[in-house]
């Protein structure tokens, strides 16, 4: 599954759990992350976790307006490894999403190097 792809499947994930409602917002930030994936992203999670594993995310809205938070974790090691936070500060300016940890879903990074 190349990039692209696996932004498709980030996609549907977030609509399926915010609805269709937000589905602008969640187009607007997965092309902002599809910008940044390779120059800021990807690499610190290679180095982080490796390649050819599966990762966990969450999405919350920052606390600047436009900013989204992503953190990113290996669940093989959920205890014993620290998570990767992200802040895309080129998101849409309201956010639909949680401001609260708790209350973010959790998503899944399949073959996210790609």
């Amino acid at each position: 599954m190349g990039l692209f792809s696996w932004l498709g499947s980030l996609l549907d994930q977030l609509i399926s759990w915010l609805g269709e409602v937000v589905a602008a917002f969640l187009e607007a930030l997965v092309y902002t992350l599809q910008e940044i994936w390779y120059a800021a992203i990807a690499s610190v999670l290679i180095a982080a976790f490796g390649v050819g594993v599966v990762l966990y995310a969450i999405f919350i809205a920052g606390e600047i307006a436009g900013e989204t938070l992503m953190e990113v974790w290996d669940p093989r090691y959920y205890n014993s490894e620290p998570s990767q936070v992200f802040s895309v500060r080129q998101a849409p300016q309201h956010s639909p999403l949680p401001t609260q940890r708790s209350e973010a879903r959790v998503v899944v990074l399949e073959n996210w190097e790609s």
